[in-house]
């Protein structure tokens, strides 16, 4: 018998909701609970538009033990059957298998970066054969997670090993979300792979998944020695400085530091979008590469319980963190990275220069509030109006610079109180805040475009009408310049193929082509699949 699904079925607040599930389905089905023969949770979500009525609501596939029972309930339309949509076939193909191409490699395939899009692209290779050798110029993540700790403690900043490089890329260092608008059978594809790496089993069906920074880093051990056993070589700690070429202008391999040469035909290059040396050396190698509208802003602070509060109302204390999404189209700021029960960080790739970032433990529990404010840069506010592909990367190199400044050059983060903003003045006294180094007062109207300042300020007041106390008890600190690549890698939309390089398959966040964990490692997926139906592997 073919599952059923039953959408957007609502369960009360209260202490263990899933356990009501069953009575709720068998409720709304018209049916005694034992003629359910199965259940599970396709998806999870608190509905909380009206503060008054917060709930949760659930899609729940299900089996009866009667088929006529099944058949009457899809006549009166209680409930539907539960079948992929046929533009899924490509990606079913993915999950479930892939015909090889007839050329064979005569390398092994090599993997730059160990982020999302590198490892699901690694992931599907090895799984198909083609062993895969992946290199980071970071270290693993235990030693990485030592750095940064250090560096939170007052360190100095380590240039490849830190909130941006190492094993699990800049995501390692994040809320560890798995949102994404994609109805794709990929994102159960990636759900599975995680969940068997000790992810939470929850990620499967919640509406807004999260690992957890804290969570995430074990889950990345499970996950490489998956890869490994499948057939993948890592290599952590080695930077990949020169693109070999051949006669053609075609892949021929990878030059590391300290002059080591790796044959390859083919380079998948995930190197996220904080690698701006790699970025330059493409650019040198001929690579086509091109200006991308990116995001740029501040990120603001405030205490969870006021979140909470604006966004539960008689719920809050009931509920996990409360989160929030503000959207200023008219000026086009908006709230980006939001992290409930979170801590602010200096995400920092490049020595004296300072960036806000924010991120959040697998229990949201902080006591605090974050989130990026920002907007995009459209070309003619780039600098040269965006003629150069590397002109984002400049901007944010020339803010990130101001901000290390107004720090005080040991990477304190500017700060300013979001009503101190307002009225263009700096703030005093003390400055409280999760982040764990130390705040200077600033006036962050400098580390942000001038064209940007008056919309940005008018955003702001938009949104302290929606949330009751976001100027009063709101903190700003700044920049916040790498919510997004300011490069794209063009590629061909069928091959994955670079079209000034070939064999180069650029992919996830730094290539321009996703904006985020899941997103990055369906972008991997797809192609690492292009490669697998293109070529055979080598041997």
């Amino acid at each position: 018998m073919e599952q059923l699904v039953v959408e957007n079925l609502r369960v009360e607040v209260g202490e263990e909701p899933q356990q009501r599930l069953p009575a709720a389905l068998a409720q709304h089905l018209g049916l005694a609970p034992d003629a359910i023969a199965e259940w599970e949770i396709v998806r999870q979500a608190l509905d909380a538009r009206r503060k008054r009525d917060v709930h949760w609501t659930y899609h729940v596939g299900f089996r009866l033990r009667e088929e006529a029972q099944a058949a009457r309930l899809l006549d009166k339309g209680k409930a539907k059957l539960k079948r992929p949509r046929s533009k899924d076939a490509p990606d079913l193909a993915i999950a479930e298998g892939l015909p090889h191409g007839e050329r064979p490699l005569r390398h092994p395939p090599v993997i730059v970066g160990s982020g999302p899009a590198g490892l699901f692209a690694g992931w599907l290779l090895a799984r198909e054969g083609y062993a895969p050798l992946i290199l980071e110029r970071g270290p693993e993540v235990g030693p990485r997670v030592r750095k940064v700790n250090a560096f939170d403690q007052g360190g100095e900043h380590d240039d490849e090993a830190n909130i941006l490089f190492g094993e699990g890329g800049a995501g390692t260092f994040s809320d560890g979300k798995l949102t994404t608008r994609t109805r794709s059978p990929l994102v159960g594809l990636v759900h599975e792979l995680l969940v068997a790496a000790r992810a939470p089993d929850e990620i499967r069906y919640v509406s807004k998944p999260h690992v957890g920074t804290d969570r995430l880093r074990a889950v990345l051990v499970f996950l490489r020695r998956e890869l490994v056993r499948l057939g993948a070589t890592f290599r952590f700690d080695c930077r990949v400085d020169e693109l070999l070429l051949g006669p053609e202008g075609e892949v021929a391999g990878v030059g590391l530091r300290g002059g080591e040469t790796v044959p390859a035909d083919v380079v998948v290059l995930g190197i996220g979008h904080s690698a701006r040396d790699t970025y330059e050396m493409l650019h040198a190698k001929g690579v086509a590469l091109e200006y991308k509208p990116f995001q740029l802003g501040l990120r603001i602070e405030h205490p969870q319980e006021l979140i909470d509060v604006s966004q539960l109302g008689p719920f809050a204390g009931q509920l996990p963190a409360a989160e929030y999404v503000l959207n200023d189209k008219r000026r086009g700021v908006f709230s980006f990275c939001m992290c409930p029960g979170g801590t602010l960080m200096a995400s920092v790739s490049e020595a004296r220069h300072l960036c806000s970032n924010g991120m959040s433990r697998r229990k949201r529990d902080s006591g605090w509030a974050n989130s990026g404010l920002v907007f995009t840069v459209p070309h003619e506010h780039a600098p040269g109006g965006g003629q150069h592909p590397l002109a984002g990367v400049e901007l944010q190199r020339q803010l990130e610079q101001r901000g290390f400044e107004l720090g005080g050059r040991d990477y304190a983060l500017p700060a300013q109180r979001v009503s101190d903003f307002l009225a263009g003045k700096r703030s005093t006294g003390e400055l409280r805040s999760s982040y764990p180094r130390r705040l200077q007062s600033a006036d962050l109207s400098e580390v942000i475009p001038a064209w940007s300042r008056k919309p940005f300020a008018q955003a702001l007041k938009v949104f302290a009408q929606r949330i009751e106390g976001y100027e009063s008890a709101g903190l700003l600190v700044g920049p916040e310049a790498r919510g997004s690549s300011p490069v794209r890698i063009p590629r061909d939309r069928e091959t994955y193929l670079s079209p000034s390089t070939p064999g180069l398959y650029p992919v996830g966040e730094g290539a321009g082509f996703a904006g985020g964990i899941m997103s990055a490692a369906l972008d991997g997926l797809r192609a690492a699949a292009a490669l697998v139906r293109s070529r055979a592997p080598a041997g």
